[in-house]
């Protein structure tokens, strides 16, 4: 049997508005006494309210709208899971999407879960995000009219709430890595121009092999998007390139690439390259020397983003900061020191 207010009502001998407020733990002229029976007679019958009643009534309706690129990538499905994890905690569901690194799709996905009243979005960008006119994209997040939070990316050009972590730093803290081994010829896949988070892992290699007197050169720079497959297409002139010792990857995914295609052509990449990459996948530990890999630390960014999200829901009101979550390098087996 399903009871309801009425029901608890009757059984305190108070008005159902009374049990309303209380309940809802609003003001309302009553001992505490009165309170504290209304409460215990819910619990003792297990009352349930009506989620639909409860969210029409407070204008809420305990939804988020979690939108990311690629949910087969194991980088974003664990970022998905402490979203989902982390909301849940604060009675929030979580309405997913997948994006499929489409910009389009975004912006379809945005329109569709506005419509569907989502309270806000947590909006992990894709690789097409940053190629959109920033004055139309500007205009389209404005027209929400929810607050949004991009996660895994900063948009210092945007008037939107943002939490990522220090790029720049990372591919720093891997390329001085590789240095203090003895290495100077290091590669660097880097992902497109345009594609999130990929001009500042570029700029913490330049800076670092400047601050180590080591010359850029553009015949160690190599270009991906993030995928395995792409790894695996820039094997075959990375490994021709005899002067190259180590490889740093803007992704661990594309590292994999090229380990996969030595194994088939009866190399092996850990006896030829030193091999950085980023996102401590959870692949990373089964290869045949487990890989060295810059963390993006994604609970603390997802916790980061979840708490801007919250607080301008609860205050109603939408802020523009920047937030950032310092990297951390695994050290695992696939970086070994070399003789000058």
């Amino acid at each position: 049997m399903k009871y309801t207010m009425k029901d608890i009502a009757k059984a305190a001998g108070v008005s159902l508005s009374t049990v309303s407020l209380v309940l809802n733990d609003r003001p309302v002229r009553v001992s505490d006494k009165t309170r504290k029976r209304i409460k215990q007679i819910a619990s003792e019958i297990h009352y349930q309210p009506n989620a639909a009643a409860v969210s029409l009534s407070r204008n809420v309706s305990y939804n988020i709208g979690l939108i990311v690129p690629d949910i087969t990538n194991p980088f974003f499905a664990q970022m998905t899971r402490e979203i989902n994890n982390q909301l849940a905690k604060h009675g929030y569901s979580t309405l997913f999407a997948d994006s499929n690194n489409s910009a389009e799709k975004e912006r379809h996905i945005l329109h569709n879960m506005v419509s569907r009243g989502v309270d806000g979005i947590l909006l992990v960008p894709s690789n097409e995000f940053f190629y959109q006119d920033m004055d139309k994209l500007q205009k389209q997040i404005d027209e929400t009219g929810k607050p949004i939070v991009l996660v895994n990316a900063t948009a210092d050009m945007l008037k939107v709430c943002s939490v990522n972590f220090d790029n720049f730093k990372g591919a720093a803290m891997a390329t001085q890595e590789l240095i203090d081994h003895g290495h100077r010829n290091i590669a660097f896949i880097q992902g497109k121009k345009q594609y999130v988070n990929a001009p500042e892992r570029y700029e913490g290699y330049v800076h670092t092999l400047e601050e180590n007197d080591i010359p850029f050169r553009s015949d160690f720079l190599y270009e991906g998007d993030y995928s395995i497959t792409s790894g695996y297409r820039a094997a075959d002139a990375i490994i021709k390139n005899r002067e190259v010792t180590a490889i740093l990857s803007s992704s661990d995914m594309m590292l994999f690439g090229i380990i996969k295609w030595a194994n088939e052509h009866g190399l092996n990449a850990f006896s030829r390259f030193s091999m950085i990459g980023f996102d401590n996948d959870p692949y990373d530990v089964i290869t045949q020397y487990p890989l060295t890999t810059v963390d993006q630390n994604i609970p603390p960014m997802v916790s980061k983003g979840v708490t801007a999200l919250l607080k301008m829901i609860s205050t109603k009101k939408i802020t523009y900061q920047h937030l950032v979550v310092a990297p951390e390098l695994i050290r695992r087996q696939s970086v070994r020191s070399i003789k000058e």
